[in-house]
C-alpha cells in the first residue's frame, strides 16, 4: 500500500511535479543579486501539496523525466531510455553534470539507490514491476522488471528525485534556506545543470485565502501570484502593473459514483446522469469560463487518445423518459422536500470552496430531471478516509489527467486504489494498457477503455481546467504558450535587464 502521506497527496491531485512540462534548457550568462515573492493563497490545513508544498518542490527538485503536453516523456536527469526487445529491461543514460544542493554528485549508483528507495516506498503503482535496480556503466543504469509496463515512463516524470533521508536537499534551480508554516526562502543555487538563475532569492509566501494573495499583488507586497481564482481572474487582468498567464490545468472534475448504491449500481441511471448535465454551463458557470468541457478522463491532447467516440449529448428531457422507462418515476416527498425520483449524497471538500459554485449547478442541473444530490461538505483528512473506506455515495473533486499511469490508480479496483468506488468494469482494459508493448497496442487499449466508461460510466465527467498565475511587470517571464510559467522561473530576470534587441 502507498504510504498515508503519498496515498493522500495523490487523492487529492497534488503531486508537485504533475503539471510540469519541458522548458527550453537556455543558461542566463551572468545574473545580478535580486529578489522576489510568491504568494500562495491556500488555508494552512487545506489540500496537500496545493500551495507552498507545490512551489517549493517544482523549484527545489527535478524529475527523472519530463512530460510534455501530449503525454510523451522529454529528457531531464536522464537523457536517453531505452527498452529491450521484451519490454522488461530499461536503460536510463544519466546526466553527466547534476549536482545535489549540498554539492553531490548524481552518479549511477547514487541514481540506482534513488531509485531502490521510492520502490520500496511505493511511490507509483508501476514502480512495484521492477525487480531490480541495476548500476550498467558510468551514467547509466538498467531497471528489470517483471513484466511490461507502459506506465513506468510516465511516473518516472512525477517522481521528484532528492538525496535519500533528506527531503530538503534536491538537485532544482532552487535550495531551501528557511521552512516553516508561513512559507519558504530559497536561493538560486549555482551549480544547477541548465545553468544559474538569475533571481538570487524567491520568497514563498503563505496566505490564508486567494483573495489575501491577490490583494497583496495589487498593494506591490509580493511580485507572484501563484494561482489567481476565477472570482478575481478578470479584476487581476484588468491590473496595468501586472501580468497574467493562462493556461490549461491537466486536471478533470469528476461526478465520482460509488456503484454500490442501490440505485447508482446500475449503469443507465449513469448514463442518464452523464446526459443531465449541460457541460457548457457548468464551465461558463461554475468555473467562470476558465476550462473546457469535457467527457472522459483522457487528456484532450493526450497522443493515445480516441478521436472515434462523440461527446455526450446534453439531452434532459431524454433523461426523463429514460428514467421513466428505469421505473424511477418522480415520488412526491414525505419529508417536506421537493418531490423526487431518487436521491443521493455527494461529498465535496469543506476546506476548498474552488468547487463549491459548480457542485451547486450539478445539484440544480440533476434537480430539473428530478435527481435529488444532496451535497455534504466533508473535512479534508475524513475526506480521504471515506474515499479508501468506500463511505459515500458520490463525490465531486479534481483528478490529475495527462498520464495515464493515473488511469490505474484511479479506476482499478485493486487493494492500491485511490478511491473504493466497487467499479471493476475496466480492470481488464486497464491491465493491457499497462502491460502495453508498443505504442499501437497501448492506444487500442485506450479507445476500448473509452468506449467501456461510455457504456458503463464510473463517473460523470464534467470539465478540464484552466487556470492562470499574475506576476509583476517588473518581471521578465519568458512565457511559452499554454505552458505553466512556473516551470520556466529559474530563467526569469527583473525586466529591467532587458536590452532593446530583447524586445
Amino acid at each position: 500500500m502507498f504510504t498515508a502521506r503519498r496515498r493522500s497527496i495523490i487523492v487529492l491531485c497534488a503531486i508537485a511535479t504533475a503539471a510540469v512540462s519541458a522548458a527550453a534548457c537556455v543558461r542566463q550568462e551572468g545574473h545580478v543579486a535580486t529578489a522576489m515573492r510568491v504568494g500562495v493563497g491556500a488555508p494552512s490545513k487545506g489540500t496537500p501539496g496545493s500551495g507552498v508544498d507545490y512551489v517549493v518542490t517544482s523549484l527545489m527538485t527535478e524529475p527523472w523525466l519530463t512530460s510534455r503536453p501530449d503525454g510523451r516523456q522529454s529528457e531531464r536527469l536522464v537523457t536517453t531510455w531505452s527498452w529491450d526487445d521484451s519490454y522488461t529491461k530499461l536503460t536510463l543514460t544519466l546526466r553527466p553534470d547534476v549536482f545535489f544542493h549540498d554539492g553531490t554528485p548524481l552518479t549511477s549508483e547514487l541514481a540506482a539507490a534513488i531509485l531502490r528507495a521510492s520502490i520500496t516506498n511505493r511511490e507509483a503503482l508501476s514502480f512495484a514491476s521492477i525487480a531490480a535496480v541495476r548500476v550498467s556503466g558510468e551514467h547509466r543504469i538498467e531497471l528489470e522488471l517483471t513484466q511490461p509496463n507502459a506506465f513506468l515512463l510516465p511516473d518516472l516524470s512525477l517522481a521528484t528525485v532528492r538525496l535519500p533521508n533528506k527531503d530538503a536537499v534536491g538537485a532544482g534551480p532552487f535550495q531551501v534556506v528557511k521552512r516553516d508554516a508561513t512559507g519558504a526562502t530559497l536561493s538560486a543555487f549555482p551549480r544547477y545543470y541548465r545553468g544559474r538563475p538569475a533571481l538570487e532569492t524567491v520568497e514563498v509566501v503563505n496566505y490564508p485565502t486567494q483573495r489575501n494573495a491577490w490583494t497583496a499583488l495589487m498593494r506591490g507586497e509580493i511580485d507572484m501570484l501563484h494561482e489567481v481564482s476565477r472570482d478575481a481572474a478578470e479584476f487581476v487582468e484588468r491590473a496595468t502593473e501586472v501580468n497574467t498567464y493562462r493556461f490549461p490545468r491537466p486536471y478533470y472534475i469528476p461526478l465520482v459514483f460509488n456503484v454500490r448504491h442501490p440505485v447508482l449500481k446500475r449503469a443507465e441511471v449513469r448514463q442518464a446522469i452523464n446526459q443531465a448535465l449541460d457541460r457548457e454551463e457548468l464551465v461558463q458557470e461554475g468555473l467562470n469560463g476558465r476550462g473546457r468541457p469535457g467527457d472522459g478522463p483522457i487528456w484532450p491532447e493526450h497522443w493515445a487518445r480516441s478521436t472515434a467516440l462523440r461527446p455526450i449529448s446534453f439531452d434532459p428531457a431524454g433523461v426523463k423518459v429514460r428514467l421513466d422507462g428505469l421505473g424511477l418515476q418522480t415520488k412526491p416527498s414525505t419529508d417536506g422536500s421537493l418531490p423526487g425520483r431518487f436521491s443521493f449524497t455527494c461529498l465535496v471538500f469543506a476546506d476548498d470552496a474552488r468547487f463549491e459554485r459548480l457542485a451547486i449547478l450539478v445539484q440544480r442541473q440533476l434537480a430539473d430531471v428530478g435527481i435529488d444530490m444532496r451535497l455534504l461538505p466533508v473535512k479534508q483528512p475524513d475526506l480521504v478516509l471515506r474515499l479508501q473506506a468506500g463511505d459515500f455515495d458520490a463525490v465531486l473533486f479534481e483528478m490529475y489527467g495527462r498520464s495515464l499511469s493515473w488511469l490505474d490508480m484511479f479506476w482499478h479496483s485493486h487493494d492500491k486504489g485511490l478511491i473504493n468506488s466497487g467499479y471493476r468494469s475496466a480492470d481488464a482494459v486497464l491491465d493491457r494498457m499497462r502491460t502495453g508493448r508498443s505504442d499501437a497496442e497501448v492506444k487500442a487499449a485506450v479507445a476500448q477503455f473509452e468506449q467501456i466508461l461510455r457504456d458503463d460510466p464510473p463517473a460523470a465527467f464534467m470539465a478540464w481546467q484552466e487556470t492562470s498565475r499574475a506576476v509583476s511587470s517588473k518581471i521578465d517571464v519568458s512565457p511559452e504558450k499554454d505552458r505553466d510559467i512556473l516551470t520556466n522561473l529559474w530563467q526569469w530576470r527583473p525586466a529591467a535587464l532587458q536590452t532593446q534587441g530583447d524586445r
